[in-house]
């Protein structure tokens, strides 16, 4: 990977950036990797040497690694707890590989730390974070593959809720975290859900490199994979900037318009669903032919 610093960021910040000493250890594919879709960690791994970020976008990862530094720095004096272990296990010929942040032996309890906006708190606890469940059940369950004596019961994520403020707290409602670290519990799967989803992930990246060895393709990252919005239709009114309305179908904004007192003054606008990870948070958007192919459509 190549750096690039549009914003002049100080040489203090572009060296810690660039030693970054995360590893997948021995295994064929990290949970994090399982996790991806196929087409961008093939491409990943493919154009490693092509692709360019700028430092400025990394600058939160420096908060995450001192975050998990710290906190295994104070759990090392506890027998009660395990931390920082990267546990393997051999699926269908590749190997699986996850490192935990941390096991309280005696709460039986596995956490993942995990330096996040307050935003992504209050949608976690209101919606679920399907990733976040996903990640921590694959956990356990290599966990469980390395280490039977120690049971888990229960999976949670511990947030370090980097924008909190007290006074956003105080005028928001009760979604808002109330404090700047917030715990959120994670569904556990059984065992079967556990292993089944691990291994249809491998067969999905398994069949995914076989495809591209043999004839170059790759397959497509499907709507939520890219996190497409929806197309709508934006009533907009003469003379205002902002929409009216903003309705899914062209059906619904025609019937708005013809109940409107100012139908005379409307018209609709539609607006085309855009891939928002593809446009603003895929390194490899410069080398997927599905993003040019959409990117060309407009």
């Amino acid at each position: 990977m190549k750096y690039t610093n549009v914003h002049n960021l100080p040489l203090e910040i572009i060296r810690a950036v660039s030693n970054d000493s995360y590893t997948k250890g021995r295994s064929t594919i990290s949970v994090t990797g399982l996790l991806q879709p196929p087409r961008i960690r093939i491409l990943r791994e493919e154009c490693a040497d092509q692709i360019s970020v700028d430092i400025s976008s990394e600058v939160w990862k420096l908060l995450g690694t001192s975050v998990h530094a710290i906190l295994e720095k104070a759990n090392e004096a506890s027998n009660d707890t395990i931390t920082e272990v990267r546990n393997y296990a051999l699926i269908n010929g590749w190997t699986i590989s996850g490192q935990t942040d941390s096991i309280s032996i005696k709460e039986k309890t596995l956490k993942d730390y995990k330096v996040t906006s307050s935003w992504s708190v209050m949608s976690a606890k209101n919606e679920g974070k399907i990733e976040w469940e996903q990640q921590l059940n694959c956990y356990d369950w290599l966990h469980r593959q390395n280490d039977s004596k120690n049971i888990i019961n229960s999976l949670e994520i511990i947030t370090i809720n980097r924008d909190w403020s007290k006074n956003q707290m105080l005028r928001s409602g009760d979604d808002y975290p109330k404090a700047p670290v917030s715990v959120i519990p994670i569904r556990k799967w059984s065992d079967e859900e556990q292993k089944k989803f691990i291994n249809d992930r491998v067969k999905l990246h398994q069949d995914a490199e076989a495809e591209f060895l043999v004839n170059g393709e790759l397959p497509l990252c499907t709507d939520a994979e890219i996190w497409k919005r929806s197309d709508s239709f934006r009533v907009m009114k003469k003379g205002r900037k902002s929409a009216v309305r903003v309705l899914d179908s062209q059906e619904l904004a025609d019937s708005y318009i013809k109940e409107h007192k100012e139908k005379d003054k409307l018209t609709v606008e539609f607006l085309k669903g855009e891939p928002i990870r593809c446009k603003d948070y895929c390194d490899v958007n410069n080398f997927c032919s599905q993003y040019k192919q959409s990117e060309e459509k407009k």
